[in-house]
């Protein structure tokens, strides 16, 4: 019996999960895309092409373990392709270089979907790398808001169960789509219609949207991370520690990231105005959600009540001396700011939140060393 093909380009914490559950989940081959020789060395000989999965929110902590017999890195991939469908998880500042050796396997009708933390990836592939229009492939966006870091190795621990919204990414700059499309994408889209199958869709919280209803998701999660990822990679904690604490700077965050996110994003900010009342176009409460007040109370029930048990990637980033994400979450609003024109003291909070970050990380590798 035939089965789709899924590359998955990043088989870190969200790669593993996603890989995970697909494979328990779905009839899917799962082919994971390492990034050298050396790292696809170690997955084969001394992880066994193995992943683990602990699901430590669950009774029990059970692991999920999976063999996976197809993996490959850019210099033993040749011939392998044509890819079909491709998850990507990669770091955004990896993207690119992850990304340009496998071109050459990726058609018009390619599928990709984008699973990263930070805003800014899109331009970055109109600009930089599918620069052709009728080249294109049918580009997809996911917003995963599951907790999960790394145990040891190929081994990680998915700490909160919240999920994970899905859509067809625009590569024009018109934000608004149809219902309509989006019944299409879900009968026609192979990979839609993958990630959209029961018991998987049930099993890992899809929610499967129009662009302008990610969007709103996506700067939701945005925020989210600005306040979880970097505040918890500075104050060196897991995210339930900070719980009674973390308010005040949240709400700092929060003010000063909207204000510059209403300026960036006029036609989501405008867009319950315009397009009440009409039935073709899904109706949204953006001034409701992307609300000071919500936002604070959300984040902190999701990020340090939900998924209390999590480290954020930025936190294991610095850790373990990584490069972090800062760049492409605070750093967005901080450049989002300048390209707007904005006051010079607009975006000041976030800087400042960027300037800790890179102290903190600083710091790790120097008493590292």
């Amino acid at each position: 019996m035939y089965k789709p093909v899924v590359h998955i380009l990043g088989l870190g914490s969200m790669g593993t999960l996603i890989a995970s559950d697909l494979l328990k989940y779905n009839e899917v081959t799962v082919v994971p895309l390492l990034r050298s020789k050396e790292k696809l060395s170690i997955f084969s000989n001394r992880y066994d092409n193995t992943i683990r999965l602990r699901k430590i929110f669950l009774d029990g902590s059970p692991v999920q373990e999976n063999k996976l017999c197809n993996s490959y890195c850019p210099e033993t991939f040749k011939n392998a392709g044509p890819i079909e469908n491709l998850v990507i998880t990669t770091k955004t500042y990896q993207t690119k270089e992850a990304l340009l050796p496998y071109l050459p396997y990726i058609k018009s009708h390619t599928n990709i979907i984008l699973i990263q933390n930070g805003l800014g990836i899109l331009e970055l592939l109109k600009e930089e790398i599918f620069t052709d229009s009728n080249s294109r492939p049918q580009l997809f966006q996911g917003v995963i808001s599951h907790g999960v870091y790394q145990d040891e190795g190929f081994t990680y621990n998915h700490a909160g169960w919240v999920g994970m919204k899905i859509a067809r990414l625009p590569w024009e700059n018109n934000i608004v789509q149809t219902n309509e499309l989006l019944e299409h994408d879900k009968i026609n889209n192979s990979l839609v219609n993958l990630l959209t199958k029961e018991p998987f869709c049930s099993k890992f919280g899809i929610e499967h949207l129009t662009y302008q209803e990610l969007l709103l998701g996506q700067l939701h999660k945005f925020i989210l991370n600005c306040c979880m990822n970097s505040v918890t990679a500075i104050m060196d904690c897991v995210n339930g520690e900070m719980r009674e604490y973390c308010e005040p700077v949240f709400r700092l965050i929060i003010e000063e990231s909207l204000d510059i996110l209403a300026q960036g994003y006029p036609k989501l900010f405008a867009y319950d105005k315009e397009f009440k009342g009409k039935n073709e176009y899904p109706q949204l409460n953006v001034n409701s959600i992307l609300s000071v007040d919500y936002l604070v109370k959300d984040i902190i029930k999701i990020g340090c009540v939900m998924c209390a048990q999590n480290s954020t990637s930025m936190r294991q980033d610095t850790l373990y001396l990584r490069k972090t994400e800062i760049d492409y979450i605070n750093g967005y609003l901080a450049k989002l700011a300048q390209k707007l024109n904005l006051p010079k003291n607009s975006s000041k909070v976030n800087e400042t939140i960027i300037s800790m970050v890179n102290l903190r990380s600083g710091l790790n590798k120097d008493r590292a060393s």
